[in-house]
Order: C-alpha cells, then structure tokens, then sequence
C-alpha cells in the first residue's frame, strides 16, 4: 500500500469512526487524501482528537486498516472515552530474569561462580579463548569489551566491560613550577653558606 492511499483510508476510518461519512474517492488516492483531509479539518479539535483515538484504536485492535474500516457499520465513537484502567505489569524475580538470560547459552559455556556482570547476575565462562573472542566478536559494543580470564577459576574465560580511565589529579605532563631557591644555612655557624 503506498502512501497516498494508506494515508486516504487512515482519514476515512477517523471520519467513520465518529460518525462523519467519508466523500467517495475521486481519482487517485492523493487528490481523495487531500479531500478527506479538508472534511478532517472541518470539525473542531476535540472531535477531531477523538476520531484520532478512536481511530487509532481501532487499527491496533483490528491490525489493518482494510479490517478497521470494513468492521465500521455504525459509528463507534460518539463520547470520548473517560475511564481507563492500568495493565498491572508483572515483574519477575532476580531467579526468573537469570534464567531468560541464561536460556541462550550453552551448556558448555556455564555461568562463573564468583564473577558478576554489572547487574549482579554471574558471568558466562568460556572454555577457550578462542570461544571467548567468538563471543566478544557477537557483541554490539566490542569497542567497550575486553576478553580475559577468569581469576578464579584457570582455563575459562570472561568478557567484561573496560572501565572508563580516570582523570588524575595531577597531569603527569604539567611543568612543576620549582620550589623557591632559597639560600643554604649553615646551622654550626648561623652564616649562609
């Protein structure tokens, strides 16, 4: 469907869905656009925001916008709609979120008992390097990620994030302003040397 006409039926299923009959197409589906959307402007704003709710909910409940207008016999909006009840989202537990973290992996390359990624969660373990700079090469932000291995246990390996360097107090490349030169004292005589 290209623009023009996805754009004509979108305004005729906004103009439906509150009650305004749409003008029969004329010509192409751009002049037929520009038409219904002169018919759109034509209503005051809260109408026409109603028709752009309605409508839009229709789309998303129905998936196309052929299904959306063809279900619209009667007006389906004629008062906004007022009360609206929040989904509860379930969370899940820190178990739960591990395992769909862990049901990608393999079995051959199991999670570290002592290392943590920043999440806390246990790091993944390589078996080999070579596995580990496979894995590294998989990653999105490889240029944040460094391959090493795992201090605990020997022969396996991780990948982990490289921390960002830290400004230093003191610039190694600053020139020092020397101390004040001042004259030697010589403490047996009370003279200066």
């Amino acid at each position: 469907m290209k623009k023009g006409q996805r754009r004509a039926r979108r305004m005729a299923l906004y103009l439906s869905s509150i009650g305004i009959p749409p003008v029969p197409s004329a010509g192409s589906y751009k002049q037929w656009a520009a038409v219904l959307q002169a018919q759109y402007n034509a209503p005051e704003v809260g109408q026409r925001k109603l028709a752009r709710q309605t409508g839009r909910r229709l789309l998303k409940e129905s998936g196309s916008i052929a299904i959306a207008v063809g279900s619209l016999t009667n007006p389906v909006a004629l008062q906004p709609l007022t009360v609206f009840t929040p989904v509860a989202l379930r969370t899940r537990s820190r178990e739960e979120q591990f395992d769909y973290i862990r049901r990608r992996w393999s079995a051959l390359t199991p999670p570290c008992p002592s290392c943590r990624m920043r999440n806390g969660f246990p790091k993944r373990s390589w078996p080999t390097r070579t596995w580990a700079d496979e894995g590294w090469g998989r990653q999105h932000d490889r240029d944040a990620l460094r391959v090493y291995e795992c201090p605990v246990q020997p022969g396996f390996w991780h990948l982990g994030h490289i921390r960002p360097p830290v400004a230093s107090v003191v610039d190694l490349n600053e020139h020092l302003v020397p101390p004040c030169q001042l004259p030697l004292i010589s403490y047996e005589k009370g003279e200066q040397a």
